[in-house]
């Protein structure tokens, strides 16, 4: 199926929810990030013009850096105690930014239960969910494709759909995902898109201060453990640091805290893949990896059940020792290294 085959049956999914009993659910992947939450919430923002009804449950807390995005009050928490009741809502689930009901956590008993369920996402990975799959691993972030799928639904409906909500949320998105403009992710696309939505008088400055520069005292505690404890390996090729709840208590911090620090391991002179290990707090590991382009990252985390993108990716690991997490990860990083 071809990219203009994939938004069409999508678009034409959304639009026929008008005329259907229930709501189109849309779901992110856990450890939400701004691309996640700013497309779905955009794509939320368009189809409630449409008189679309649309809910999002939502089972994690949200990071400082994300708090001044709108619409965060359309979240609904979500209680497992109410699955059947909220199951007899759903006409149709979307997984956005993920392409595996596997990725969405606890949601995944509710998702799991629509009568359809679609894909939205720019990772390459082995996911299996959805009957209507739009994967496109050449946009940047979904917030790419999720404008297009908006401009989709302009010209099905005759409607003007971006106002500056939709344009902040889905420029968070993008600039959320190309750390700023700065990753190899971005394309010529990416530039077009971003300028479309510069349109909606958008305050660039405060996106990127909230997504990049904003800190607090216990960041920047935990961040120097992390550093001063990180591990080399093959004369500087590989950085690996390990993270346990422990560590981030005693610093006063949150899991959250501990975004963007893989990104200054990786940016040590020599090194080709940095690994940093967290222990959450259900005691699962959360790998994250970014790497060189001698390094695929993503072909690496699909060894372990994981993937993402050749320079960024990620995976899980059940409970286990962090030391022994780690000598996996650096004894099968040295083969390809």
């Amino acid at each position: 199926m071809t990219e203009l085959d994939s938004i069409s049956q999508l678009a034409d999914r959304l639009l026929a929810a008008e005329h259907i009993a229930g709501s189109i659910f849309l779901y992110p992947h856990v450890s939400i990030d701004g691309d996640a939450l700013g497309s779905m919430l955009a794509l939320a923002n368009a189809l409630g013009q449409l008189n679309i009804r649309v809910r999002m449950p939502f089972d994690e807390e949200i990071s400082d850096r994300l708090l001044f995005l709108p619409e965060l009050d359309r979240l609904e928490p979500f209680d497992e105690s109410l699955v059947a009741e909220l199951a007899s809502d759903q006409q149709f689930a979307l997984l956005v930014d993920c392409s595996d009901s596997g990725r969405i956590g606890r949601l995944k008993a509710l998702s799991d239960l629509a009568p359809q369920i679609g894909v939205i996402d720019h990772h390459v990975s082995g996911g299996q969910s959805g009957f209507l799959r739009w994967i496109d691993p050449t946009a940047a972030a979904v917030g790419e494709m999720v404008y297009d799928l908006i401009v989709e639904l302009e010209k099905r409906t005759g409607r003007s759909l971006f106002n500056q909500t939709i344009g902040v949320l889905l420029m968070t998105a993008i600039v959320s995902d190309t750390g700023g403009f700065a990753f190899s992710n971005v394309s010529a696309r990416t530039f077009r898109t971003a300028a479309a939505l510069m349109k909606n008088d958008i305050d660039l400055r405060t996106i990127t201060y909230y997504l990049f520069d904003l800190t607090s005292q216990e960041r920047m505690r935990l961040m120097g453990r992390v550093f001063t404890d990180a591990q080399f390996h093959y004369r500087g090729r590989l950085a690996i640091a390990l993270v346990d709840q422990e560590l981030i208590n005693s610093c006063g911090a949150s899991d959250a805290d501990l975004e963007g620090v893989i990104g200054h391991l990786r940016n040590v002179a020599g090194v080709e893949a940095a690994f940093l290990i967290r222990e959450l707090p259900g005691q699962d590991l959360r790998v994250n990896i970014r790497s060189s382009e001698a390094f695929n990252a993503a072909e690496f985390a699909r060894l372990f059940g994981g993937g993402g993108h050749p320079r960024a990716a990620g995976l899980q690991f059940e409970p286990m020792p962090l030391d022994k997490a780690a000598a996996l990860i650096i004894n099968k990083a040295g083969e390809w290294l």
